[in-house]
């Protein structure tokens, strides 16, 4: 009796044990956005935490005929593993080609789980270098946020710069890649797929959540939306957020120019930067549903736009 207790007793410890495990595994569902066009969404609009494992970040995948084009692989190798058997449930195709946006952590942490078939990652100078020289904070940064869930990630830094406009042809899909000019943060480059109207914009595109603008050119930033905005695309697979479309450009540059006339009024009116964030609060008070956690940024971001208003102003 005692030993079919323990045994017992053992076996659901396994059992409880396993559920946790496989509890705390990621799963991702791609979302087909065009013809062989897929955006990868997390369901949490967070910073990197525990609960999450450090996935806040979207990704999207191209499926060209020659191989599959990534851009963006996460916050952790973890997570690119997790987008790497997402992107393998929709083709056989090898993942040959990636794209980092930009030098955040998240969005290219898990390169590594790519090692065996890419071929070609590609990222603006500036980003390449930044991920050499600061990528061991980023992975310690985010094992910090997590409480060690994004694990020590090997850094797999871009391999081939991308400096101006440039035209490709990986597979049976014509791409543009090109620099948005340091708008979100310095280096920053974006993909557009003419032929099927879909732009992958990192995070020069946000859409339900607030943007982070305390590493950004802010002019440059608002300047770039309304030439994004002419492309017209059909679809826009944002850094952070829900699949969109050209109204989000649009929104976007509404909330940007409505920050950057925000901060412009407290420095005319001699304000410290400190003191022009609840004048910001009040006049993006409309926005503050549409892009949720606005009033927590603000403290850490308006400084960061007051200096960018005070030089232009001065």
């Amino acid at each position: 009796m005692f030993r079919r207790l323990v045994c017992g007793i053992f076996s659901l410890t396994i059992l409880l044990a396993t559920s946790a495990a496989a509890a705390s595994e990621i799963t991702m569902q791609p979302q087909q956005v065009a013809d062989g066009i897929y955006a990868v969404i997390p369901p949490t609009r967070e910073l990197p935490n525990p609960q999450n494992r450090g996935w806040n970040s979207n990704s999207a995948f191209v499926v060209t005929g020659n191989g599959v084009l990534v851009v963006d692989t996460g916050s952790s190798t973890e997570i690119g593993n997790a987008l790497k058997t997402a992107i393998a449930g929709v083709t056989d195709q090898p993942v040959r080609w990636i794209l980092n946006t930009h030098a955040h952590g998240d969005h290219w942490l898990g390169n590594a789980a790519f090692e065996d078939t890419v071929e070609q990652i590609y990222a603006t100078p500036s980003v390449i270098d930044q991920i050499k020289s600061q990528g061991e904070n980023w992975v310690a940064n985010f094992k910090r946020l997590t409480d060690g869930a994004t694990g020590d990630s090997r850094i797999v830094p871009p391999d081939t710069p991308i400096d101006s406009r440039q035209e490709r042809q990986p597979g049976n899909k014509r791409i543009v890649l090109f620099p948005s000019g340091d708008s979100h943060s310095p280096g920053d480059l974006l993909l557009w797929l003419p032929d099927d109207r879909v732009l992958i914009s990192g995070d020069v595109i946000y859409a339900d959540r607030m943007p982070s603008t305390n590493n950004s050119n802010l002019q440059q930033w608002i300047t770039l939306l309304p030439e994004l905005e002419q492309l017209q695309p059909d679809v826009v697979i944002p850094g952070h957020g829900s699949v969109t479309d050209v109204r989000g450009i649009k929104r976007l540059y509404e909330l940007l120019s409505a920050l950057w006339q925000a901060v412009e009024e407290g420095v005319n009116n001699g304000l410290a930067a400190y003191e022009t964030v609840p004048l910001v609060r009040e006049r993006l008070a409309d926005f503050a549903g549409a892009y949720p956690g606005m009033n927590k940024k603000l403290p850490r971001d308006v400084p960061r736009v007051y200096l960018q208003v005070e030089a232009a102003t001065f």
